[in-house]
């Protein structure tokens, strides 16, 4: 798999965010979710001020 870049990390950390958004609006305080390393670092991209 090709490595991703920042920007794209951080439209994917983007797009994970609304998917846990949906999940907590449709499952409430029982919803769930797994997380594998690339999921953490879009995330962590998303939630990063730096723009490299």
């Amino acid at each position: 798999m090709a490595k991703m870049t920042n920007e794209q990390h951080r439209e994917a950390g983007q797009s994970h965010l609304e998917y846990m958004r949906e999940l907590l609006a449709k499952h409430g305080d029982s919803a769930t979710l797994s997380l594998h390393a690339d999921h953490m670092r879009s995330l962590l991209a998303a939630a990063s001020h730096d723009k490299r």
